[in-house]
């Protein structure tokens, strides 16, 4: 989930735990929500530094009970010891890692002392259909005063993530294909990879109709594009960060040489995301290199 949708979840979960009396462990809630995506001040450092390690130590679980006392700290420096308030933040902190364990930018789930990136890709970064449920909650609750919003809003949330993880992992075994990402607004549309020998296959896939539409076929580097290739630190490290850049365009200009790649498993938004390119002389002299992040 992107941060706008982090903070209005947390904000439910603040008037859930008020509703109860709990308005500091809402508090609590509320900053622990947020929290993890503070991690937007690495951008300081740099768009490379802070890809490489956005949603890594800020998602850390293992790190989480030590972030809770620090976000609880002011609070309980207000009333004194209260374990209500260290558990709302703690439980804060894990949902907004459970959430982003769901989406399809990975996280570091162990770090600092495990590095390796997972991902459920049950849902996009952005998802229109879980957008909706929160402000239908908001409306509902605070404009209609529909109390039993507070109980319906989390099980239906859930149970759309649930059932948006099953239909993947299905999808996935259907197509038998590495990568099947969601769509951020059609709740039954996939992006789908494929791998072949000597290509890669993209296409994107309704689940409810199974149809196609949209299949790029991209070929593999020959040799020359290979060799090229191993000249750019850039290329190197956007590989790295990335979860599946592919060349996908390899012109022979009249002065020099072009390669463009794009990470194929990340398409929701006109696969700007990763683009990065690279332009050799014709000697294979790298000339300028350049990424989106």
């Amino acid at each position: 989930m992107d941060i706008v949708h982090h903070t209005l979840i947390g904000g439910a979960g603040y008037l859930i735990a008020a509703e109860h009396g709990q308005e500091l462990a809402g508090a609590a809630f509320l900053l622990g929500s947020v929290f993890p995506d503070l991690d937007v001040v690495l951008m300081a450092f740099g768009k490379r530094f802070y890809l490489r390690n956005h949603q890594a130590i800020s998602h850390s679980l293992p790190l989480s009970p030590l972030y809770a006392l620090l976000l609880a700290s002011p609070l309980l420096a207000l009333v004194g010891m209260d374990w209500a308030i260290l558990a709302g933040a703690l439980l804060g902190l894990w949902l907004h890692v459970a959430l982003d364990l769901t989406n399809t930018f990975r996280i570091a789930l162990w770090s600092p002392f495990y590095d390796k990136r997972l991902s459920l890709d049950a849902v996009f970064f952005i998802d229109a259909i879980a957008l909706c449920f929160t402000g239908l909650f908001y409306f509902a609750y605070l404009v209609l005063g529909w109390h039993p919003a507070l109980y319906i809003y989390p099980a239906v949330f859930v149970i759309y993530i649930a059932a948006k993880f099953a239909l993947q992992k299905h999808v996935k075994r259907k197509l038998e294909c590495e990568f099947a990402i969601p769509s951020a607004f059609n709740p039954v549309d996939f992006f789908v990879l494929q791998r072949r020998p000597d290509s890669t296959l993209t296409f994107v896939y309704n689940a409810l109709l199974g149809t196609r539409r949209d299949e790029r076929d991209y070929a593999a580097p020959d040799q020359q594009a290979a060799e090229l290739l191993r000249a750019s630190t850039l290329y190197a490290d956007m590989r790295r960060i990335l979860r599946s850049l592919e060349v996908t365009q390899f012109q022979h200009l009249d002065d020099r040489i072009r390669i463009e790649a794009h990470d194929l498993a990340v398409r929701n938004f006109g696969g700007r995301f990763g683009r990065t390119r690279l332009e050799f002389d014709r000697s294979g002299k790298l000339l300028r290199e350049s990424a989106n992040i």
